[in-house]
């Protein structure tokens, strides 16, 4: 499955990359698109067969949303 991440921060972008990086997730950063962001300019997509534990994993206060990419389904919102 490939999801989305939208931002509150552009260092929310360079963590979730390092987090990928250490585990071995192919990931690339992207703009963000505009009716999907408020904060930050930049998104990031990747792969993955357990969001959840990625999600866990992460330090989500950075996190603002992810959406499944095929389906544009919200699937996790931070506020």
């Amino acid at each position: 499955m490939k999801y989305l991440v939208i931002f509150h921060t552009f260092s929310g972008v360079l963590y979730l990359e390092k987090y990928m990086k250490k585990k071995g997730i192919e990931y690339e950063t992207m703009p963000a698109p505009r009716e999907l962001s408020i904060d930050c300019g930049v998104a990031l997509t990747f792969m993955s067969h357990d969001l959840q534990m990625v999600i866990e994993d992460v330090n989500v206060e950075n996190i603002h949303r992810i959406y499944e990419v095929d389906t544009n389904k919200l699937v996790y919102e931070n506020n």
